[in-house]
């Protein structure tokens, strides 16, 4: 990207399906955007922060599949990406589906709501597609129970998820609140 294009987008849209938030870790230091959009697994509520990170036999495997769509083992959540994109100037605009936009806090004059958008009112009030996640397993750990307990319910479901449909590969990813 700064080969090409320099320091300075005015859109940056990242969108691989699998490790996103690692790239977007290597990006965000070194260029700068008026606009971040990015692709979020919106299975994983606030304020869970959730990250596949990087492995070789990750692409293959979703190559071996008919489709990704129910595969919830790929990209981050809102909360990761919050956190992240704010350590760079990136603020909340909207979130919707699979994704979420981020305007850069120089340009935020341009919206008539000022961000940063808060992040649970966001993901609440947004159509969301879940990956695989059962949707009951979704409502429950945004809206109800311990945070540490869904925390733990959360790990089980990626781990138990791998197990039985990645031949038992576990697939790296962070999770944290």
């Amino acid at each position: 990207v700064l080969a090409t294009v320099g320091p300075f987008v005015d859109v940056l849209k990242l969108d691989v399906d699998s490790y996103d938030c690692a790239l977007l870790e290597e990006l965000l230091p070194n260029v700068q955007a008026h606009l971040l959009l990015t692709e979020i697994n919106p299975g994983i509520p606030p304020p869970f922060k959730f990250a596949m990170r990087y492995h070789t036999r990750l692409l293959p495997f979703f190559e071996s599949l008919n489709s990704i769509q129910d595969v919830p083992i790929r990209g981050c959540s809102l909360s990761y990406v919050v956190d992240l994109a704010s350590r760079y100037g990136y603020e909340l605009v909207a979130f919707g589906i699979h994704d979420a936009l981020f305007s850069h806090k120089n340009v935020r004059h341009i919206w008539d709501v000022r961000p940063p958008v808060d992040e649970f009112d966001c993901y609440n009030e947004s159509f969301v597609s879940l990956n695989g996640i059962p949707i009951s397993s979704a409502r429950d750990w945004f809206f109800g129970g311990d945070i540490h307990s869904n925390l733990a319910d959360i790990w089980s479901f990626f781990v138990n998820w791998s197990r039985e449909f990645a031949g038992g590969e576990l697939f790296p990813f962070v999770l944290s609140v």
